[in-house]
């Protein structure tokens, strides 16, 4: 008997194909070749649709071959372009407004166990008790054993009012703990810290770029020019993914006066838009500096690719991520909410360069220009408002440029695989007292508890060529090299290996940096932990320094130019 697939699935792959066929259909006018290519395309993707569907060996399931279609046509553009589905608006919701329904914590894989990172301050999660360090065992009575990180957040998250019972086990604690909490309105801030930090400089750090991050932005500022007159901003965007374009224009605005372009944006089927301050600004004329570096992306490099065209103020760190690529989402089914996010546009500086660096096609074979661009060429000069001379094609590069903390494979190790998370818990649970201090300073004795800790959870870590001693010394047993040779190869792995049991002690002062920042979430939350990196950030530093160096602070940005 003939099958077919089911509705929904034709209407999910027909949709898209007559979205595309319409797209293509407009911009090809007089192009009959092409035209005869987009026909044949369409008439081939239904045809083996079909034929799978009537005579693969076992049954397939029509919707998931239709998604996996739609998949593999997006996932052969660029990283941007996805087809998705999102019950209840859930990751719209997030990705614009910066809001969800549920309990308002951090959650990852702690030693393969779903663990609570931090609780966010005033949520259900954080009036409840939940410490950084608990394990949620179960949600709503099912076991977390095998559960992902997206499913256990998706068990999190539901509709506001709704209620969903934990099951936690809590270091030094024996008994496991029952809670059951009301899923309520969470508001990720995009302002993560504002604050003076010395007489007169503000820092300020923005995380994101969703709709409240204009408002969060300028509450921020008002709420510090009560406390004192600002003389200096630091505007941190270092991390931040970017977000909404409008966003984007509007926190520029807090900086630059009305009427001046922050950003434009071109298509190959789109017209050119360009987008202006329009208010009057909070911060017009304060040195300002903007912190950036290679996770600084999209928005972030408005942001700050704004500020450097217009000399606004300069930019300190290192060369921004280079995503200058505009995204628009289609409603492709409104009932079953599945949507297809597809690249349409450039972003460009008001000195006309281009942000987004040139490597972001995925298939070179699917499009049909492939010619060099003069936009990704850096020695075409473009110029700033000031005549200081500028390059596009690959991100922000700064005006000053400092290098953020190298972490070597040994810091990196014990940070990514959450051996300073766990021994923070750990410690506080063996010593509660702490947990009243606003501080805690690592001395060498808790520094020898860490290196104890480290032993005991049998820590190892990899050095920089000590995989290929190891293989070579294997090739050199089964082709019996000369014994001289492998004794040479053994005392390298074993001056290696000393090198590694002495690593504690080798980076013992940035290791306290890096716990005294895990105590300070512990105790105060993710604002305490930025608020004791910056004691050490050489980034920072170097912005201060400058802000503080009129006379460098212009010469940077060639304002004598003007005079």
């Amino acid at each position: 008997m003939k099958r077919f697939p089911k509705f929904s699935s034709w209407v999910s792959l027909i949709t898209v194909l007559l979205v595309v066929g319409w797209f293509f259909n407009i911009t090809i006018a007089g192009n009959e070749e092409l035209y005869y290519k987009i026909d044949k395309g369409l008439y081939n993707l239904k045809e083996v649709f079909e034929i799978l569907n009537r005579h693969y060996v076992d049954k397939l399931d029509p919707e998931g071959v239709s998604k996996a279609a739609i998949n593999g046509m997006v996932k052969e553009l660029d990283p941007y372009t996805v087809y998705f589905e999102d019950p209840g608006s859930e990751r719209m919701g997030m990705i614009t407004r910066g809001k969800y329904g549920g309990l308002g914590m951090e959650i990852g894989i702690q030693n393969g166990k779903i663990t609570v990172i931090a609780p966010m301050e005033d949520t259900p999660a954080k009036r409840a008790g939940i410490l950084a360090g608990d394990v949620i065992t179960k949600i709503d009575g099912e076991s977390t054993e095998d559960m992902t990180i997206e499913e256990a957040s998706r068990r999190l998250r539901g509709k506001i009012g709704t209620q969903v019972t934990l099951e936690i086990q809590r270091p030094g604690v024996d008994e496991p703990i029952t809670l059951t909490l009301t899923r309520e309105e969470i508001v990720v801030k995009d302002v993560t810290f504002a604050d003076f930090i010395d007489s007169g400089t503000v820092l300020i750090r923005l995380s994101g770029f969703t709709e409240k991050a204009p408002r969060e932005m300028k509450e921020a500022i008002l709420a510090l020019k009560r406390r004192g007159k600002i003389e200096r901003v630091i505007l941190d965007l270092r991390g931040n993914p970017g977000g909404l374009l409008s966003s984007a224009v509007e926190v520029a605005n807090i900086f630059l006066p009305p009427g001046e372009l922050v950003v434009s944006t071109r298509g190959r089927n789109e017209r050119e838009s360009k987008y202006f301050t329009k208010e009057m600004p909070l911060l017009p004329n304060v040195p300002l500096a903007v912190l950036v570096n290679q996770y600084s992306a999209s928005a972030s490099e408005i942001v700050s690719g704004a500020i450097q065209d217009l000399d606004r103020g300069i930019i300190v760190g290192t060369t921004t991520f280079g995503k200058g690529l505009v995204q628009k989402v289609f409603p492709i089914d409104k009932i079953n909410q599945t949507y297809l996010k597809i690249t349409t546009a450039k972003y460009y500086t008001p000195s006309g360069r281009l942000i987004q660096k040139e490597d972001y096609k995925k298939n070179h074979e699917i499009f049909v220009d492939l010619s060099d661009s003069v936009e990704y060429n850096k020695k075409v000069n473009y110029y700033t408002k000031n005549g200081r001379v500028v390059h596009g094609g690959g991100g922000i590069v700064p005006d000053v440029t400092v290098e953020g903390e190298k972490l070597d494979r040994f810091i990196a190790a014990v940070r990514s695989r959450g051996y300073l998370f766990r021994f923070t818990v750990d410690y506080l649970s063996r010593h509660p007292e702490l947990k009243q201090q606003s501080h805690i300073t690592v001395t060498d004795a808790i520094l020898n508890d860490f290196a104890a800790y480290l032993k005991e959870q049998g820590f190892d870590f990899e050095l920089p060529g000590e995989e290929n001693l190891e293989k070579f010394l294997e090739i050199a047993g089964e082709k019996q090299y000369d014994e001289d040779i492998r004794d040479l190869v053994k005392v390298a792995l074993q001056k290696l290996d000393a090198q590694k049991q002495n690593a504690v002690q080798a980076h013992a002062e940035q290791l306290k940096r890096q716990l005294e920042a895990e105590f300070a979430e512990k105790i105060g939350g993710s604002r305490a932990r930025l608020a004791t990196y910056y004691q050490y950030d050489n980034q920072l530093k170097k912005a201060l320094q400058i802000l503080k160096d009129l006379p460098e602070y212009n010469q940077i940005l060639a304002v004598q130019k003007n005079r």
